[in-house]
């Protein structure tokens, strides 16, 4: 990584303007003691100021690098922590800033319990059309051993408030394998979290990430015992119309997160906010996991300048996290690259050993592959 600020030049001739964008909002009640994600606990009102204030003027700096946008995903942190009003004006300056395509998919993350009437309504007149609800989990006893507080009951109380406002595409987050949790206790996260009627399931094996305050404390992951529940999870999201298509990703037909497919699969995109990452089809960047650093004039951005075959490789790497892979002909346009080519031996390998298929003229995981992906990932970086 390099904080020099390459010129687009540089960057190489398959820089693309940005389809897609995301808000990173880094504010949040309380820091759970399992998450390792940029947030600012229990903020003071001059810190919401300020945030919206120096994340205006980096909307200026890029909007005109940006296409119509085809997605927005807000996240945090708790994008609905905002206040109202503060809400309505995030919402508002994007809206004067960049122009959305038809249809742009407009995501918010949103813990349960901030999610009054009043701020499900300022979402969806704001323009937010999909929400990703962030419960974890339903079990008291996996929720203390995650410190994460509040009543899991919430969840079905921001649904519906939610959906009298209009916003219909929602979505649920779970994390399993939590130490002490049983088959019986996922099965049962599964099955409330689907009865609420989402459209879209994520679900994350707990991770042991520096800088979560009880990373140290967990256990070291059992693999088995992990892959065990990752099928689980199938099973029981197809019983309610869903299917998986990435590796911790479910949705009924239609509701796939276009944001993060979009991602995966190699597009142009902005991020904004605190340790937001951009990507613009050559270059890679980051702001600042700072606040105060954030808010300098110029950003003091970190660079991440691949040359373009090792790029290429991360993104034939991403695509196939999803159950659709890539066509020889899609990787082709997106990358300027055959990957018969560059990673065409591998490739080959992993086919008869029944982690990929679809070679030639596609190549897609199979569901073993998704399962083993990061060993995939390490052989083909």
């Amino acid at each position: 990584m390099t904080s020099a600020n390459p010129s687009p030049a540089a960057a190489g001739s398959r820089q693309r303007p940005f389809t897609a964008l995301y808000v990173h909002v880094p504010f949040c009640r309380r820091k759970c003691g399992y998450c390792a994600f940029y947030s600012l606990p229990n903020p003071a009102a001059e810190r919401f100021h300020r945030w919206q204030q120096r994340l205006h003027g980096e909307f200026a700096e890029f909007a005109a690098r940006c296409a119509p946008l085809a997605s927005v995903f807000i996240g945090g942190g708790t994008p609905t922590l905002l206040p109202p009003a503060g809400l309505a004006a995030l919402l508002a300056d994007l809206r004067n800033n960049f122009i959305l395509a038809p249809g742009a998919e407009v995501t918010s993350e949103a813990n349960p319990e901030t999610v009054t009437p009043e701020v499900a309504e300022t979402l969806a007149a704001g323009g937010v059309n999909r929400v990703s609800l962030g419960v974890q989990s339903f079990q008291p006893d996996l929720r203390r051993t995650l410190d994460r507080a509040g009543d899991p009951a919430a969840a079905g109380t921001a649904v519906a408030a939610l959906r009298q406002a209009g916003i219909d595409n929602l979505g649920a987050d779970l994390i399993y394998a939590i130490p002490g949790q049983t088959p019986e206790q996922w099965r049962d996260d599964l099955h409330r979290a689907l009865e609420l009627g989402i459209a879209h399931l994520s679900t994350y094996a707990l991770t042991r990430e520096e800088g979560a305050r009880l990373a140290p404390s967990f256990p070291p992951p059992d693999p088995d015992y992990e892959a065990d529940l990752w099928e689980l999870a199938e099973t029981e999201a197809a019983r309610y119309g869903l299917q998986r298509y990435e590796v911790s990703n479910f949705a009924r037909p239609g509701h796939a997160c276009r944001h993060n497919l979009d991602i995966w699969l190699g597009t142009a995109y902005l991020g904004c906010g605190p340790a937001a990452c951009s990507f613009d089809g050559a270059l890679r960047w980051s702001n600042p996991p700072d606040f105060d650093a954030w808010l300098a004039d110029p950003v003091p951005r970190e660079f991440d300048p691949l040359p373009p075959e090792r790029r290429a490789a991360e993104i034939l790497v991403f695509g196939l996290r999803t159950t659709t892979g890539w066509t020889r002909a899609g990787f082709r346009d997106r990358t300027g690259f055959d990957y018969l080519e560059l990673r065409g031996p591998l490739l080959q390998r992993f086919q008869e050993q029944g982690l990929l298929e679809g070679l030639p003229e596609a190549v897609r995981p199979t569901p073993r592959g998704l399962l083993l992906h990061d060993h995939l990932a390490i052989d083909l970086l």
